[in-house]
Order: structure tokens, then sequence, then C-alpha cells
């Protein structure tokens, strides 16, 4: 009998192991040794409903409990009282990289302006290279997962070209600031305020960018982008009622009054570098950005506005956006080099896999996708694996099958001529970089490391199991050995 119930115990300390890793879980950096002096291990209500106190609250997880709510990296995290309220982003394992620069050693102007060539005037008003910079600058100071600067010189070109080609996809090029049939012809009001004019989208012609029948022609407000059901500490506040069409102050004796706009910052629908959009995904940047729920649910278009805002929204979902089916982020696919779980990770069933299966429209992102790569990793100088998994069936590792096929279908068409070139440019254009410092742990690291009753360090090393499932296992396997 107590052979039978070691089993048991051991397929159980598996079962919950395997249900963490499945999830993307791993224990909060409060209860990873507890917060430093002067912190306070508090919840983030946006990405579950959670409290700071209370019986099931963020402060049970300083330094003991390693189960709800701290058995999720992102849920509780420690805040300083003067901080900007903050969020950690999901922990990678690798180190960073501190005496890397990104902007000045890897990215430079040169570097941005081969990959970054928006056509609009406004695209080139708001996707700049300064923007860009001052965004990574932003986002890394107040998160200890770094974005492009993370392990070797080689990740981190490899994390800027995946990232920059994606961004590229989503706006067109960088020549879209807002999306476009729900913003035709935007006019500026006496105001100050931005105003948009709705159109369905088979009203909208994307070559001419004209809209042939107002929105309002068949609605009574605008009410695109708002789910009901994130609202209050997760999602920006909206109704069923949406939002009525607008009077634009404009001095009457320049042009005939405005009919059919809205004012843009009532408006949630897609902006910024990774196409921001919902009344969630606002709020999500804001706290992200600025440690503050609202600033984004208040003025939206200052992604269509701001370079800096527009780059971290983006910066914010390759970091953050995390599937509950893959428990991994782009951000940690791209740090594996691999580019199809970059994919899949951000648009799922949407791209992955890549046939025809999906609608044309996508499977035309994805072809588009794939040239940008070539052309950010010419570039950078930098190659990245279209589906890159050293164990197929890591739920770490998602793939996006068909890739393959499109990536030398589109040479043998001419289609992505930028591809034809990839490998011969990873030497002749490859930027000269500062050479990455990345210390070896020590042997007091390994020590730390194996007497500390929760693994995984704030600086972002985890282990794939917590101590209390090695605890049960070990446990087990006595128990099995002294029957």
């Amino acid at each position: 009998m107590k052979f039978y119930f070691g089993i048991f115990l051991l397929l159980l300390s598996i079962s919950a192991a395997d249900a963490q890793t499945a999830t993307g879980g791993a224990l909060s950096e409060c209860a990873n040794g507890g917060c430093n002096l002067g912190e306070y291990c508090v919840g983030n209500s946006f990405l579950k409903d959670v409290d700071d106190t209370g019986e099931y609250g963020c402060s049970k997880c300083n330094g003991s409990r390693d189960w709800w709510p701290c058995n999720f990296e992102t849920t509780c995290f420690c805040h300083a009282l003067d901080a900007p309220r903050i969020p950690p982003a999901p922990r990678s394992g690798v180190n960073v990289n501190a005496a890397l620069d990104t902007c000045r050693d890897v990215l430079t102007e040169d570097t941005f302006n081969n990959i970054v060539q928006p056509t609009s005037e406004e695209g080139k008003q708001l996707f700049t290279y300064a923007g860009l910079c001052d965004a990574i600058y932003n986002y890394n100071q107040y998160h200890d997962e770094k974005f492009a600067q993370m392990g070797t010189v080689s990740q981190v070109r490899r994390e800027l070209a995946a990232f920059l080609s994606h961004a590229s996809v989503e706006t067109d090029g960088f020549s879209v600031t807002r999306e476009e049939h729900h913003c035709v012809n935007p006019i500026t009001g006496l105001d100050g305020n931005v105003y948009c004019m709705p159109c369905k989208e088979q009203f909208y012609s994307k070559e001419t960018k004209t809209c042939t029948q107002s929105y309002f022609v068949d609605e009574q407000s605008y009410y695109q982008y708002c789910d009901l059901s994130r609202q209050n500490n997760q999602g920006c506040s909206c109704t069923v009622a949406g939002v009525k069409m607008a009077d634009v102050p404009l001095q009457d004796d320049l042009r005939a009054p405005a009919i059919g706009y809205v004012r843009a910052d009532d408006m949630y629908f897609r902006r910024g570098s990774f196409d921001t959009s919902f009344n969630y995904g606002y709020m999500g940047a804001g706290i992200a950005i600025k440690g503050d729920a609202q600033y984004f649910c208040e003025q939206p278009d200052l992604l269509a506005t701001n370079p800096q805002y527009a780059w971290q929204s983006g910066i914010y979902k390759w970091m953050e956006y995390m599937p509950y089916e893959f428990g991994s982020t782009a951000h940690k696919q791209a740090l594996k080099g691999n580019f199809g779980g970059t994919i899949n990770v951000l648009n799922g069933p949407l791209e992955c896999p890549s046939s025809m299966n999906i609608s044309e429209k996508h499977v035309q992102m994805v072809r588009d996708r794939v040239r940008e790569i070539c052309r950010a990793g010419s570039a950078l100088g930098v190659m990245l694996e279209l589906n890159q998994c050293e164990n197929s069936y890591d739920r770490d590792c998602p793939k996006c099958d068909g890739l393959e096929d499109i990536y030398f279908s589109c040479q043998q068409d001419g289609s992505c001529p930028e591809c034809n070139d990839w490998e011969e440019n990873l030497l002749s254009l490859a930027p000269t970089v500062t050479p990455a410092i990345v210390k070896p742990p020590t042997f007091e690291d390994w020590g730390k490391y194996w007497n500390n009753p929760n693994p995984g360090t704030r600086n972002g090393a985890t282990s794939s199991y917590p101590s209390s499932v090695w605890y049960s296992i070990v446990s087990a396997v006595v128990l099995i050995l002294h029957i």
C-alpha cells in the first residue's frame, strides 16, 4: 500500500509542476526571498482579481506562501510607495547585459533608418529613432526584465530584428498611425482635440482613403472596441450605448460643418507600433508605461501623436502579453531565436499555421512578416530561425507551421527579394558592437540558489519546478525506496 501511495505522491508532484509550467507560472518576486526594505507586496488587479491585503491578498506572499496568489510571477510584485506602481514582465531566465547600451552599441540611427522607412508624413513624425530609444530606456528603467538588453549581443540583435519586423507589418511599413477606416480624414478642432470620421470597413477604400457612407447612417453611436466584460480594474470605462457623434468646433468662415465625426480620445481603435486596441489594451499600456491605469484611458490618441508612447506601447505587448496556452511571450521567443514562436504568441490561430486555411488577409500578413524579418535581420546582421525549438513538445516554445514553405516560395516567385541576400548580410552589414559582458554564476550564487526555499531570483533566474514540488518528488522517491 505504501508503494502505491508513494507513486501517487510522485505523479501528483509532477502534475502540479506541469500545470504551473503550462500557464507560465513561476513564484512571484515577493515569494522569491521577499521584498526589499521599504517595499511591499502588492497585487496586479489588471491581470487577476487580486487584492493587496486580506487572507488571499498579495501581502501573504512576502517570503512565505507559494500558492495562490503567490504562484504566478506577475500577479503579485514588490512595490516601493514612492515609485510608479508598474508590474514586472514575465522572466526569461536570461541575464541582463548591463554593459550594453542598446541604441549606442547595436541599434544605431543608420541601422534604424535602413529598417524603418515610413512613406507618410504622420509616420515619419511618429515612428522616430529618438522615440524608440526613449521608449527602450523608459521601459527598462522600471523593469528587471529588459527589452533588447538581455543575454548576448546576438540575442539583442535578434530581438530588435523580430520586434521591428512585426511593428512594420502592423503599421503598414510604419506609415499608418491610426486604424485607417476608424479615423478617416482626421481634423483638429478649435479646442485642440483631434476628431475622427469612423467608417464601416465595407464602405472604406484603402486606395483612396475615403469613405462612401457615413458610419452614422446606420448607427446612432460609435461602439467599437469596447469589451463590457473588462471594466473597473481591468479596462477603461465604456458602455453599450457607445459614443455619440461630436459637434466639432471649427471656424465657420473657413469650412463647412464636420458631420459624422467622433473625438479621437473617445475611441479605442488600433494605434501605436503594435496596434494597441480595446478598452483593456489602453489600460494595460497605461499601467505598464506610467503606473497609471487611467493615463491612456483618458487620452488614447497619445499613442498616435507621441513617439515614445507609440513605441513603448508595442514594447509592453512584446514583453508582457502571454497567452495561457503557451506561458510565453514574444520577448522570450525572440531570445530563443524562434521567429515563428513570436508570431504564434502574438497572433495565435489567426496566423498559425500559416496556410490557406486561415484568411487570405492573414496569409498575406505572414508573408509580410517573413519578408520583414529578412530585411530587419539583414540590417542588424543576424539570423533567426523560422521555427527554433530544442524540444518539439516544449509548451514554452510554440511554432508557426508553414513559415518555411512561405520563405522558400516567396524567394522563388520574387515576392521577398530581401530574403535572397539575408545570409550574405550576416557579416557584411553587422554593426560594430561592444562585446557582451555576462558574468557566469559564482559558487556563492549556486549556494544561494540551492539554499533558497523558493527557486528563482529577482533578476530572472527561475526553475521549471518550485521547491515544494522538488521536495515532494524527493520524499516520494525516498518513501518508495524505503518500501
